[in-house]
């Protein structure tokens, strides 16, 4: 008895599996047979006639505790014997399915387990009942890989801008030039990537291909890579008259560095690419662990190299954006390392999970659900030689990712043309502008990780209404609750430190003006991402789109009709304020309404 129970807790190393996925296993396994001899417990009383089974005449010390077989307490029956017997009778069915070979228990009918009870049980155990405790253990290691850019981009910003004020307002339209891009590309792939991955262990756990999601990042990797290489060539074909024409003639001086940070930084177009898809991968599989460590160590780099690039070699701008570039090659390499090493962790599960079918298939037993569902545990792995892309994933990807990278080019288009107007005004405000949309998007990281917490825990609950909608406003309580945070601690930088940013008087006091509008916005910026995550959970692009476009228009005439006033860089923020706090409204809506609300419809599994 105790070499099985050692067997079982090396058993429960073995499976990285949930609390509660193993306690559904042994409920399961527990559940008594219908017969007429015994209706309300699972093991027959003593005296009662039975029917000799197979099972009934395995030997004793494999049966579970009971009046029929007393036991001889001995000498050597210690405290910790006495611990292990204390536990529930649900350890010692799962004992006797890990270890016996599939042999079942006398009188037990192990039973199986339907395609629907897998799929009820999967879903209750990856988001059903997730709690605020759940979604913040998520969240806040997701956010804190996300801040890693913005943190990269306020100390480039920071180093730059104290080196020199020109080439501090050169970094604004430099990083709009290089960044959205890879932002549409990288967001629309990565959200594709995650709900592929989703559908494929769901497919999986019903009987489906065990490796359709390896070969759903395998594909998506060679497909990002190939779209950035192409974006990439054509940007830095066309970055000069592009670039002249969004900054304007009244500050053709910043074009020089504008133009060589964003050529360098969209030369590590394809490996941001291949990070966000990496990372996407994890992610799906709730682990923020691994992606986290891999940024901490290169943001680590970074950090070092902006400092002896910039201030060091006095390498300027172009400094800042090597350094960027080197960062990102090294976390590349780290992640692609870690799907490469789970090939041969995920074949040692597969195995195990092989003979164990092996041996349910000379008896009645039948593997529970979740114990099934642990080859899917864990970011799938990347296999080499990598898989190139077939028309099928195209098409899976088209579906996903459109009416995402639709939603997402209108938003870049709206941020771009506000950063525009501050570069029109004059290089001071350009200057500033860019400080504080730094600072911005430092905060609005959190905001994306609370985006992707409704993205991974949503959509399994899709299609009931009472459960998927008290998830998704409890994640927009959380987030209403990150947002005031937010609010309160963004203006305290560049209100109490900006010469951190520049020495120049006139770029500080635009900031002071301006700083009260940028914490607004960041108020309803996490809410208005949360409820827009609820909305790309549910694949509701058409409503998105059909709603930020009129949204758009009209934070725009709102943005002219300030600039005519003479608000200045105010105008910009007091504009993205309202877009947030209208966006939030319209999307609170369209999710709390009964009959019309996309969380009434159940999440596909098939392509789309």
């Amino acid at each position: 008895r105790a070499v099985i129970r050692r067997r079982v807790r090396r058993a429960k190393t073995t499976f990285p599996t949930t609390t509660a996925a193993m306690h559904g296993a042994c409920a399961r396994a527990m559940t008594p047979a219908t017969t007429p001899t015994t209706t309300s417990r699972t093991f027959a009383r003593p005296g009662t006639p039975t029917t000799p089974t197979r099972a009934s005449m395995m030997p004793m010390r494999l049966v579970s505790k009971g009046p029929t077989f007393p036991r001889r307490r001995t000498a050597t029956h210690d405290a910790a014997s006495d611990a292990v017997d204390a536990r529930a009778s649900a350890d010692d069915a799962l004992s006797v399915s890990v270890t016996t070979g599939g042999m079942p228990l006398a009188g037990v009918d192990m039973g199986s387990t339907t395609e629907e009870d897998a799929r009820e049980e999967g879903a209750e155990a990856a988001a059903g009942d997730a709690s605020t405790k759940d979604l913040l253990r998520f969240t806040l290691p997701t956010m804190l890989i996300w801040l890693a850019e913005p943190l990269l981009s306020l100390v480039d910003t920071s180093v730059v801008g104290l080196a020199s004020t020109l080439e501090l307002a050169a970094i604004a339209p430099g990083s709009v030039y290089a960044g959205y891009p890879a932002y549409l590309i990288a967001a629309g792939l990565a959200m594709a990537t995650t709900t592929m991955i989703a559908q494929d262990r769901l497919l999986a756990a019903k009987g489906g291909a065990d490796d359709e999601d390896e070969r759903t990042v395998s594909m998506s990797l060679v497909t990002g890579i190939v779209m950035a290489l192409v974006m990439s060539t054509f940007l830095i074909a066309a970055h000069r008259p592009l670039l002249a024409m969004y900054i304007g003639a009244a500050n053709i001086g910043v074009l020089p560095h504008a133009s060589a940070y964003s050529v360098i930084r969209l030369l590590s177009l394809p490996i941001g690419i291949a990070i966000a898809v990496a990372e996407s991968a994890f992610l799906a599989s709730k682990d923020p662990w691994t992606p986290l460590k891999a940024v901490v160590l290169t943001t680590t780099v970074n950090l070092v190299l902006d400092i002896w690039f910039v201030t060091g070699l006095g390498w300027g701008i172009r400094g800042a954006a090597w350094a960027t570039t080197i960062s990102q090659v090294c976390t590349a390499i780290l992640l692609i390392r870690a799907l490469i090493k789970r090939g041969p962790e995920i074949d040692k599960v597969r195995t195990m999970l092989k003979e164990n079918a092996q041996r349910a298939s000379t008896s009645n037993f039948n593997l529970p659900a979740e114990m099934r569902s642990l080859r899917n545990v864990g970011a799938p792995a990347l296999r080499l030689p990598i898989r190139m892309p077939d028309m099928r994933f195209l098409q899976r990807v088209r579906s996903i990712a459109a009416p995402v990278m639709c939603v997402l080019f209108i938003k870049c288009v709206f941020v771009g043309w506000i950063v525009r107007t501050a570069t029109y005004i004059s290089p001071e405000a350009s200057a500033a502008n860019g400080v504080l949309f730094t600072v911005y998007f430092f905060f609005a990281v959190i905001g994306d990780g609370v985006s992707q917490a409704s993205q991974t825990f949503l959509p399994p609950t899709l299609g009931d209404f009472d459960k998927a909608s008290k998830l998704a406003f409890r994640i927009l309580y959380v987030a209403v609750g990150i947002g005031i945070f937010n609010a309160l601690v963004s203006g305290f930088v560049p209100i109490n430190f900006p010469y951190l940013f520049t020495t120049s008087p006139a770029v500080v006091e635009l900031m002071f003006k301006a700083t009260p509008y940028m914490c607004a916005a960041l108020l309803a910026h996490t809410s208005s991402m949360a409820s827009e995550g609820c909305l790309l959970a549910c694949r509701d692009g058409a409503f998105m789109v059909s709603s930020y476009i009129p949204n758009s228009i009209l934070s725009i005439v709102t943005l002219n009709f300030l600039l005519a006033q003479g608000w200045g860089v105010c105008s910009s923020w007091i504009a993205l304020t309202q877009f947030h706090f209208v966006r939030l409204f319209i999307n609170y809506i369209r999710l709390g309404s009964r009959k019309s609300s996309p969380l009434n419809k159940e999440l596909g599994v098939g392509v789309a």
